[in-house]
């Protein structure tokens, strides 16, 4: 369905070296129903970390996976990063769920790490190599 699809990434500015992020809205059709970023980008060690958002009523359709996994491409392809990290909420199998279905392996816990609410909740932090010294 062509709703399911994300039919691009809009750059928000080009101020990733200049500030070591950048946004992009991910657009479905013509309307923007998220937004994945890039933020402690180290272009010495080749890295950044990522996250993603997407409007509830857009979730579970794929569109999240598509665009982390254009953003991917991005960052391999066009900014040659050899890797990128991401922290989950322990309790945010969803997220989890589209970090590791694309690559992404678990590689630590982050204890005590966000504020919510109800006190405070574990990450755990994934990560993504992109190229590999083989």
């Amino acid at each position: 369905m062509e709703q399911n699809l994300v039919t691009g990434l809009r750059q928000n500015g080009s101020t990733l070296r200049r500030t070591g992020r950048q946004e992009f809205a991910i657009v479905s059709g013509d309307e923007v129903v998220g937004v994945v970023e890039l933020f402690n980008y180290d272009a010495a060690d080749a890295r950044a970390e990522t996250g993603i958002f997407v409007e509830a009523s857009m979730r579970g359709k794929g569109i999240g996976k598509s665009a982390m996994a254009q953003l991917l491409d991005h960052c391999r392809d066009t900014l040659s990063l050899h890797q990128v990290v991401c922290d989950v909420a322990v309790d945010n199998t969803a997220s989890l769920h589209l970090f590791e279905s694309l690559g992404f392996t678990r590689c630590g816990l982050l204890r005590e790490w966000t504020a919510t609410p109800h006190g405070w909740t574990d990450a755990i932090r994934l990560q993504k190599l992109l190229t590999t010294n083989n």
